[in-house]
């Protein structure tokens, strides 16, 4: 690690894809429709197609566009950047806008535009992982900025920068960048002629007065991105807009891929950019206020599961940092997602590890849904892992209990000198009260199986009995009915 928080990057450390939610979710033969999706960032109050307030009607879009497929589109897109000039307003032109299918696309286009091979480039560690592959693949050589270290870096290292690329608000931990510490820093960019680029693209949903767009005019060190696609909950419809000096707009519609935006895209996207200022204010302020009020209840209910911590947020998602439970970010996105629930696995951001899960805004109710299934999924991991143990214990000779495990974090969790060879116990929920089990409520909501009060399989004269039986021939369930009806039966 480098001075000032930053850590550099280089082609071998291009990340891993993630494990597609979607896909394990109908491998496991869960429906489309039944899937609830928190590891989206798009605005959680739906598009403004579903709002007959909004007066939007995509089967008239679609009427519209029909005839356009025969015909040769306009390359300048001329009048989309008019609309998208109009709409973030602040004396911004069609001259400065560069539209794009997606801020990946943008990001693609600036780094082919501007990085040569070995120039440096900044990002802050929340950047989407696949723009630090653009950037490899361009030449260049990413250094990663804390967000704390992000008032504090040194004029060498902007020295040294072509580029900083920062999403503001912060795509990891939601937080929100005041506007008068992104002018300081855009104004020490500017002294050592480094692009400063800031991804806006959940600032509609946060507060929007803390956009940079006003500055693109009088500035030519900055290009902000909007996305229309996390404003107006459209994933497939991925319009992305550049606005920057008119001289750098220029170069970069350049280099666009020639008609990369097709003729329904723009048309939605034109649609929702002409849409009368008082429909617009009004369904955004309505998006915000579903934000705030979901937002907290998502956090008082995630704060209430065991060993999950949430962090502070200003816009439509939560981090959890999950690196105190019992099971990391891989597995839990896993388990839920076979659960048709997806959360967002912030393992593939940098230096985040398998310790942090981000999950969005969803409703109420499917904030419950999804508190109760990582209850379930919880049990589930360590039912499976005790298993998995319990197998390898079979599997040696000789079969013997494996006594105290003082080096766990929950020894002694019933009675000091407990022995540990069944951690968790092979019949739980055994749902039997005799045993001194009982039903409790969890903090989290619903009720849980507690075996607090009950100790019989670690103790160590039981345990022997328990491995005497399970050591035989059959299948493990059919061994484990034998095991109770044997052994513990005469115990209760």
């Amino acid at each position: 690690m480098s001075g000032n928080g930053l850590w550099k990057k280089d082609a071998e450390s291009i990340r891993k894809p993630l494990e597609d939610g979607h896909k394990i979710a109908l491998e496991k033969g869960i429906s489309e429709t039944a899937i609830i999706d928190f590891s989206s960032t798009s605005n959680p109050l739906g598009s403004p197609f579903d709002r007959p307030d909004c007066n939007l009607c995509l089967e008239d879009i679609f009427s519209r566009v029909e005839s356009m497929y025969s015909q040769f589109p306009d390359n300048e897109y001329s009048e989309l950047r008019t609309s998208a000039a109009k709409y973030f307003g602040n004396n911004i032109s069609g001259d400065n806008i560069v539209p794009a299918l997606g801020v990946e696309d943008l990001i693609r286009m600036v780094f082919s535009s501007v990085i040569e091979t070995g120039d440096t480039v900044l990002l802050n560690r929340s950047q989407n992982p696949a723009n630090e592959k653009h950037c490899i693949i361009s030449g260049g050589e990413v250094n990663y900025v804390f967000e704390e270290d992000l008032k504090n870096i040194s004029s060498v290292l902007l020295s040294k920068a072509k580029i900083f690329l920062l999403t503001n608000p912060d795509n990891l931990s939601g937080q929100l960048y005041s506007k008068t510490d992104l002018i300081s820093l855009m104004q020490r960019c500017n002294d050592h002629s480094t692009l400063l680029v800031v991804d806006e693209s959940l600032l509609d949903l946060t507060d929007v007065s803390a956009t940079l767009v006003d500055e693109v005019p009088s500035v030519t060190n900055l290009l902000v991105i909007r996305f229309l696609k996390d404003t107006f909950s459209l994933p497939a419809a991925g319009i992305a807009c550049g606005i920057t000096g008119v001289d750098f707009a220029t170069i970069l519609n350049r280099v666009r891929n020639c008609c990369n935006i097709g003729p329904m895209d723009e048309a939605v996207a034109m649609s929702l950019l002409d849409m009368p200022s008082d429909i617009a204010n009004g369904y955004l302020t309505a998006s915000r206020q579903f934000v705030r009020e979901n937002r907290r209840y998502l956090m008082e209910r995630l704060g209430k599961v065991r060993r999950f911590k949430t962090h502070e947020s200003n816009t439509s998602f939560v981090l959890v940092d999950i690196s105190a439970a019992s099971l990391d970010s891989v597995e839990l996105t896993h388990r839920l997602a076979e659960k048709g629930l997806l959360v967002r696995d912030c393992s593939d951001f940098y230096s985040m590890d398998r310790n942090f899960i981000r999950v969005s805004v969803r409703p109420k109710e499917d904030t419950d849904r999804l508190v109760e299934a990582i209850g379930t999924v919880v049990v589930d991991s360590a039912r499976d892992s005790a298993m998995e143990n319990l197998n390898q214990i079979l599997d040696e000779e000789p079969v013997r209990p494996l006594g105290a495990n003082r080096a766990c974090p929950y020894y002694p969790c019933h009675f000091k000198g407990q022995d540990c060879t069944f951690c968790f116990c092979p019949f739980y929920p055994c749902k039997d009260e005799r045993t001194g089990g009982r039903w409790i409520c969890r903090s989290s909501g619903g009720k849980v199986w507690s075996c607090e009060k009950c100790g019989l399989v670690h103790r160590k004269q039981n345990v022997q009995n328990l491995l005497d039986v399970l050591k035989g021939e059959g299948e493990i369930e059919g061994k484990l009915k034998k095991a109770w009806d044997e052994v513990m039966e005469p115990l209760l």
